[in-house]
């Protein structure tokens, strides 16, 4: 667990979780350059989002791009819930 200085409500808790998870390519389905990078994420993309909405249900939601130092190419997801975007990743 990671402390973070949000203050506990119903959408903030003060502990970061984490979760990972691989996806490995052969190298021959790759095209080069940008282009497998945009494949890689839109996979990554796809695999997220069947996450959520197994644990969320079918609600709206939208990728927001973000900038952290320690990602290249960083995202986060949010919701819809409760009449108010919620991230959940």
């Amino acid at each position: 667990d990671v402390y973070r200085r949000d203050s506990v409500d119903a959408s903030h808790y003060p502990v970061f979780h984490q979760m990972d998870g691989v996806r490995i390519f052969e190298r021959k389905d790759l095209p080069a350059g940008a282009a497998g990078e945009e494949l890689v994420q839109e996979e990554l993309k796809t695999a997220l989002l069947g996450v959520v909405r197994v644990v969320f249900g079918d609600v709206e939601s939208r990728w927001v791009e973000a900038e952290f130092p320690f990602t290249d190419r960083s995202l986060e997801l949010e919701i819809f819930f409760n009449g108010d975007w919620l991230e959940v990743l």
